[in-house]
């Protein structure tokens, strides 16, 4: 099992340059946006994120010395009072993300470029240190989650951590779940299985349940979708794997984003259907994710070329058609709701 490094650096590079995130033991940071707001934070194209079109489709880069200092960042020699994150925004209320009622933090930073992403804004990944406007604490996000313990306890309701990779921080996604467990509510990972197995083994213990993402079943298809080296589209089923086999407590569900002519396909769904019984119990259900162009305008606010420009909606008769093709397979499906 290869390493991130190739990945990670290219989603971190907006000028060849990582933000190595750190701990904050002393002093306090501005509050983050939504801890100033009443109503429920949406998603925002802050100047920050307009420096992503420095981010650009390009061949993945090598390590390079501001890589080696943010993974470096993240091997913590002491326990810290509390562990900044970057954090784009939070949404409360979802019954997409995980079971029962759950809150959704969107951290900053990706390793992938996918073709359909609709938060193209969320993948520079930044200090939150230097951008005190995204920072947060697992303090302040587990006070947040405090806030509807009453609506998010019932059917395993809980946080589910998103983003972005929220595994481009594994220390700052650990101590959060620590807390969330603490209050007595469930944790999920919505990831695209970033990282290497010292970097899973961070969260994992902490999670109860992993929603991951796999671009495509077949690999050259998968690395055109993501925009990422084959190895880390490997490395997606080698971490559902890892789940399956040291973590029996945990259980898996796979995202799958239906894009016609392309993840649809008989094949397609064949090896997927054989992959998600390849995980055993741990295994719950495929999600399917029709294709939408939510997020298409964000790419011309940042100046970006839209991969999937002039593909429409994936029409919803069809999708319903993929979930009972997976079901004959075998497999459960769900079709996200629209």
């Amino acid at each position: 099992m290869g390493d991130d490094t190739t990945d990670f650096g290219r989603a971190c590079t907006g000028s060849n340059t990582a933000l190595p995130m750190k701990t904050n033991t002393v002093s306090r940071l501005p509050t983050h946006p939504f801890l100033k707001k009443s109503s429920i934070a949406s998603r925002r194209l802050s100047p920050l994120h307009a420096t992503a079109t420095a981010v650009e489709e390009s061949p993945v880069i090598t390590k390079n010395k501001a890589v080696d200092a943010l993974e470096s960042a993240f091997k913590l020699d002491t326990q810290p009072t509390t562990v900044n994150g970057a954090v784009h925004s939070i949404e409360t209320f979802s019954t997409n993300d995980g079971p029962g009622i759950r809150n959704i933090v969107f951290l900053q930073g990706c390793s992938k470029r996918c073709m359909y992403c609709s938060n193209p804004e969320t993948q520079l990944c930044v200090n939150p240190d230097m951008h005190p406007e995204l920072a947060m604490t697992d303090e302040e996000v587990a006070d947040m989650v405090k806030k509807y313990d009453m609506f998010l306890r019932p059917n395993d309701g809980g946080l589910t951590m998103s983003g972005g990779e929220p595994l481009v921080q594994p220390e700052f996604v650990r101590a959060v779940f620590q807390r969330v467990k603490e209050i007595g509510l469930t944790t999920c990972l919505d990831t695209s299985g970033h990282g290497t197995p010292a970097s899973w083994d961070r969260v994992l213990p902490v999670t109860d349940h992993v929603m991951l993402c796999l671009k495509a079943m077949d690999l050259n298809l998968a690395t055109k979708i993501s925009g990422a080296s084959r190895d880390a589209n490997v490395r997606a089923r080698d971490f559902a794997r890892y789940v399956r086999d040291n973590y029996d407590n945990i259980k898996i569900s796979l995202r799958w984003v239906l894009l016609k002519g392309m993840t649809d396909t008989d094949e397609e769904l064949k090896a997927l259907a054989e992959f998600a019984k390849e995980l055993g119990p741990a295994m719950t259900h495929v999600q399917i994710l029709p294709y939408h162009e939510l997020g298409r305008e964000k790419y011309d606010f940042l100046g970006r070329t839209y991969a999937l420009d002039g593909m429409e909606p994936y029409p919803y008769e069809d999708a319903v058609k993929v979930k009972e093709t997976l079901e004959e397979y075998g497999v459960d499906a769900v079709l996200a709701k629209p």
